[in-house]
C-alpha cells in the first residue's frame, strides 16, 4: 500500500512538473523576433514566461506570452522577492486591475484598463497612505477628471474635463507655505508679505 502511495505521489509530482509554464531569460541565444516582433523560442512562437532583471535597479521583470506575445500576468519583483508591481495584459495590452506597491507592501498605485484603454478610477498613493492623484476617464479613454495632493493633503490641481479636451478647475501651481511659528520671545509681524510665503 505505501509503495502504491509513494508511485502515486512521484506521478502527481511529475504530472505537476510538466505542466508548469517554461521560463526563459533575456540573453537566451534560442530566443529571437520575426519581424512582426513576436518573441521566439527555438524558431517558434513563445509560450510560456520571459524573465528578465535590472541589476542597477535590483529588479526582476516576468512577463507571461502566448504564442509570442504578452498575454497574461506581468509582475516586476526585487531580488529579495518583495512584489512591486502586478498587471494582467491580454495579447499585448494592459487589460483589467493593475497595482503597483511601495516595499513596505502598501498600496502605492491602482488603476484598471480595457484592452489598453484606461477605465474606471486610477489612484496613487504617498508611502503614508494619503492619496496622492486620482483620475477618472470616459470611454474613449481621455481624462474625465484629475486632481493632486501634496504629501500635507493639500490640493494643488482640480481639474474636469469635457470630452472635447476642455478643462475647468485649478491648474497645478505651487501652494502657499506659512512661514514656520517664529519664537515667543520675538514679536509677531502683521505685515502678511513676511507672514506667508509662496
Amino acid at each position: 500500500m505505501t509503495k502504491l502511495l509513494s508511485y502515486c505521489s512521484l506521478f502527481f509530482l511529475l504530472f505537476c512538473l510538466s505542466c508548469g509554464k517554461q521560463r526563459v531569460e533575456a540573453g537566451n541565444k534560442d530566443l529571437s523576433e520575426d519581424p512582426n516582433h513576436f518573441l521566439l523560442y527555438q524558431g517558434k512562437p513563445f509560450t510560456g514566461i520571459f524573465v528578465r532583471e535590472n541589476p542597477i535597479l535590483s529588479e526582476t521583470y516576468e512577463t507571461e506570452y502566448y504564442k509570442g506575445v504578452p498575454h497574461g500576468s506581468y509582475t516586476v519583483k526585487t531580488f529579495s522577492g518583495i512584489l512591486l508591481e502586478e498587471r494582467n495584459i491580454r495579447y499585448g495590452q494592459k487589460q483589467g486591475k493593475q497595482i503597483a506597491y511601495f516595499p513596505s507592501g502598501a498600496i502605492r498605485q491602482t488603476s484598471e484598463y480595457e484592452m489598453g484603454i484606461p477605465v474606471g478610477e486610477h489612484i496613487e498613493y504617498f508611502d503614508n497612505g494619503q492619496m496622492a492623484s486620482y483620475q477618472t476617464f470616459f470611454a474613449s479613454g481621455k481624462p474625465k477628471v484629475a486632481k493632486k495632493w501634496n504629501n500635507r493633503g493639500q490640493i494643488y490641481l482640480n481639474h474636469v474635463f469635457l470630452e472635447s479636451g476642455e478643462s475647468f478647475g485649478r491648474p497645478g501651481s505651487k501652494l502657499c507655505e506659512p512661514v514656520p511659528e517664529e519664537d515667543s520671545n520675538q514679536t509677531k509681524t502683521t505685515d502678511p508679505k513676511e507672514t506667508t510665503k509662496l
